[in-house]
């Protein structure tokens, strides 16, 4: 595949939407490059700063959070699924997600729903137990 061809696919693929550097190689990959343009484009896009693993953290917990409302846990497995450096979702989930908003997002699901929904969307058991006896009492 062409160096200009590819450039201009995954240009367009990461301006859409951010993108980790996991998704654009898998990108890449399907659209036939081989490992060396893969490595080689995925350089050129970080350095033009289409691709940022931090920027992407920070905008999937934002959006899981608040959009899809989840928990710290179904966020931490999702951003590791995405390859994304354990060191790095500590900072973003620590800076990101307010405690406060948190836990009020926690007791409307826990009211709404219940705990199981709780649990299934990632939020910690030891605060899903400690919410729903104040439900209870």
């Amino acid at each position: 595949m062409e160096k200009e061809e590819l450039y201009k696919k995954i240009s367009r693929y990461c301006a859409y939407q951010e993108r980790c550097r996991s998704e654009v190689m898998t990108k890449m990959r399907q659209i036939g490059a081989d490992s060396y343009q893969c490595t080689e484009m995925l350089a050129i896009m970080e350095q033009e700063g289409f691709v940022d693993d931090e920027r992407f953290a920070r905008a999937y917990v934002r959006g899981k959070l608040r959009i899809n409302g989840w928990g710290r846990l179904k966020i931490r497995n999702g951003l590791r699924a995405k390859l994304i450096d354990s060191k790095l979702i500590e900072t973003v989930l620590k800076e990101e997600v307010n405690e406060e908003d948190y836990r009020e997002l926690l007791n409307k699901t826990l009211s709404a729903k219940g705990p199981q929904t709780a649990l299934s969307r990632g939020f910690e058991p030891y605060l899903v137990s400690e919410y729903s006896k104040t439900f209870l009492d």
